[in-house]
């Protein structure tokens, strides 16, 4: 048990709530605390207003050949203003240059620098990166008519060619006077600098909004770069680090990170860093895509180039994922790497002769990241509860449950043998699930199973229900297994087939909204779990309740248990790496997750990244239970709603302290609503807000 679960124990040992009681009782008599003391809001002059964007009016190339951009500068009604609100001002100038055989147009930077291989010792040769512009907010000047020059300082060469297209890209920051907030601005303008009227050519093979389904608002180098425009524009091929000797290519770059702990490269012991800003070591060897990272489609959509992966395939973006693969001489192939089998490739130009995006071709795109349970192969399983029926019989109520099983045709299986496994899960109350019952259905049932004329099944539940008026929940879960080239695989049910139901007809009374699997789905492209058979938050809510822990696989020394309720768990496992104290659970096998290692890729102070409207502000429902931790019928340790909900992500000493402190644990009266309640000035939600 670490210090801190200690710590913690140990102040709710010694019953903090008294500091509090005084409070309570003059809360419960009808005299509320005081508001907490807030500053005044300052006036704001008419005609100003937050935010900043840049727009291009032009750019020239006078006969120094330092080009010059003349732009407007405005807030975020469109109206102008001062270049002295400005903080930071950065633009970069790129020629997209023309795409070779079976290769991809990229941008190349007219401004570089040289990185100093001797900031790290024996780290390797120069290596060059694509850079801003030196001159910053140095090199702009206020024109007559209202817009602004940026001058740069570094000149083109005297034969750039004006007939290629052209991007100037920048960044910028406003300090905006009236709050003192920092409002950001990212600039991407392309351009012929011959002044032809023709369609200018990009590079768009990924969609900053796209990114932002995981990410939330990508931000990068100090929360101010946060458009993919900007980012290609110095992550492309002539840039490198000089410490790492690793590409900073995006193409590269991005796909190496996104495969992360998958790489071949770092299963073999070499770790994937790059060294950043004042030699900081960037380890990207334990990131964990969060869904197979063979759907190229959850980055590569919605952006005019984003099928570039089939059509155009390239020796360094298949490279960068399947890194241990030689396409050089096979001669100097290094130790450790498998030769390409189309043999060497000296460049782009083949690589979409055999690998097309379908076939027939030796090799075809789609079909090489096919994901097994995709492939015609696979069967297809979907397990649904049509119709359940209870009866009272001596000691409860008897349950029957009408299911179907059916493949990814629809045609129902007419023998359970096929699968490898079923089972049907009934918990109670639906609305805040204390209790579920798991009886199998394929192997040894414990009660009786009956095949019915029309393909379908009955299954009586051995286990009784309660003769109680709640709302109960059934689903199912299930797989089966099925060859794919050679191997074995499993592929799970694809419904959980769940329905609510009461004992005596009455309407039943769901669990109230809180997360929404679509938006889970937006990082986990399918959301499932425990073998692929548990399917969406429904299923997952109905066994990770409010008194559920892992004691029935942590080893006796590493007691006490750890809680897994659905709402501690996630927020604790989406924290990861941010939270202050471990949290290990143990699963199938006695095999321990440490989470502490998981690098959530969004804002989490965005609750709405899964949660619905409304599901965050306090307090909770009156029906939310307490997570609660027992070993052995004993009470380890009891954390009211609201407190669990905040301290799974806020999980430091503090924090804790001060949820105890506003909590009466005799009669469970949390006050957290006084301060934070949707209304309040310290509301979740504005507290949780996003900076500029």
């Amino acid at each position: 048990m670490n210090a801190q679960r200690s710590t913690l124990g140990t102040l709710r040992s010694v019953g903090l709530r008294g500091a509090l009681l005084s409070v309570v009782a003059l809360t419960l008599a009808g005299c509320p605390l005081p508001p907490p003391v807030v500053d005044p809001p300052v006036p704001v002059p008419p005609g100003l207003a937050p935010g900043v964007a840049v727009e291009v009016v032009d750019v020239v190339f006078p006969e120094d050949l330092r080009p010059e951009v003349i732009f407007n500068l405005e807030d975020g009604k469109g109206n102008p203003i001062a270049l002295g609100e400005l903080t930071d001002a950065r633009f970069i100038l790129a020629y997209l240059e023309a795409a070779g055989p079976g290769d991809t147009a990229h941008y190349t930077s007219y401004t570089t620098s040289t990185e100093d291989p001797d900031r790290v010792p024996n780290s390797g040769d120069e290596a060059v990166q694509a850079n801003y512009d030196s001159a910053r907010i140095g090199g702009i000047s206020r024109n007559d008519d209202g817009t602004y020059t940026y001058k740069f300082a570094t000149a083109v060469p005297a034969d750039f060619d004006a007939s290629l297209p052209h991007q100037i890209a920048g960044q910028f920051r406003r300090t905006y006077p009236v709050d003192g907030q920092d409002y950001k601005f990212n600039l991407a303008h392309p351009f012929m600098p011959d002044g032809s009227k023709q369609d200018v050519a990009t590079r768009e093979i990924v969609d900053t909004q796209t990114c932002n389904n995981c990410h939330t608002r990508l931000a990068v180098h100090g929360d101010v770069r946060r458009d993919v425009q900007l980012c290609i524009m110095c992550h492309q091929p002539q840039s490198s680090d000089a410490q790492s000797g690793n590409s900073v290519d995006f193409a590269v770059m991005i796909h190496k990170i996104h495969q992360g702990a998958e790489l071949p490269s770092v299963q073999e012991g070499d770790p994937y860093q790059i060294i950043g800003f004042g030699n900081s070591v960037n380890d990207y060897s334990h990131v964990e895509f969060p869904q197979d990272i063979r759907n190229c489609q959850a980055c590569h959509t919605n952006a005019p180039q984003s099928d570039a992966y089939l059509n155009t395939p390239t020796l360094n973006g298949c490279a960068s994922c399947h890194d241990r693969t030689w396409f050089g001489s096979p001669s100097n192939a290094p130790e450790g790497f498998e030769m390409h089998t189309g043999g060497e490739q000296v460049n782009n130009q083949l690589c979409s002769l055999c690998h097309k995006p379908t076939g027939p071709a030796p090799a075809p795109i789609m079909e090489a990241h096919l994901r097994p349970t995709s492939s015609p192969e696979a069967p297809g399983l979907a397990l649904n509860i049509l119709d359940v029926a209870t009866a009272p019989v001596e000691g409860g109520q008897q349950l029957d449950v009408t299911f179907e099983a059916t493949d990814k045709s629809g045609a129902r299986y007419s023998d359970l043998t096929e699968l490898s496994s079923a089972s049907i899960l009934v918990a109670y109350p639906a609305t805040e699930i204390e209790t579920v019952v798991r009886e199998s259905v394929t192997s040894r049932p414990p009660g009786t199973l009956t095949p019915n004329a029309n393909g379908t099944f009955t299954y009586r539940f051995a286990a009784l229900l309660p003769d109680t008026g709640d709302t109960f929940a059934a689903a199912m879960d299930g797989r089966l297994s099925f060859e794919y080239r050679g191997e074995t695989y499993t592929q799970g049910t694809a419904t959980n087939g769940q329905v609510i139901f009461t004992l005596d007809g009455s309407a039943p009374v769901p669990r109230r909204a809180i997360v929404d699997d679509a938006k889970c789905n937006k990082c986990h492209d399918d959301l499932r779990a425990h073998g692929d058979q548990r399917v969406g938050v429904d299923s997952c809510v109905m066994c990770h309740n409010a008194g559920a822990t892992d004691a029935a696989r942590r080893p006796a020394e590493a007691m006490p248990p750890e809680t897994i309720n659905f709402k501690d768990m996630i927020h604790r496992i989406h924290s990861g790496e941010e939270l202050e104290g471990d949290y290990t659970v143990y699963g199938f096998g006695n095999t321990p997750h440490d989470f502490t290692e998981i690098r959530f890729p969004g804002l989490r102070q965005e609750c709405s990244i899964c949660h619905v409207d409304g599901s965050t502000d306090l307090p909770l429902a009156d029906e939310v239970l307490p997570t609660t931790v027992t070993e052995n019928g004993e009470l380890v340790e009891q954390i009211f709603a609201n407190r669990a909900a905040c301290t799974s992500c806020h999980d430091g000493i503090m924090p804790n302290v001060h949820a105890l402190l506003q909590t009466d644990a005799s009669t469970g009266i949390e006050t957290c609503a006084v301060c934070h309640g949707p209304e309040s000035e310290t509301a979740v939600h504005l507290v949780h807000a996003l900076a500029p």
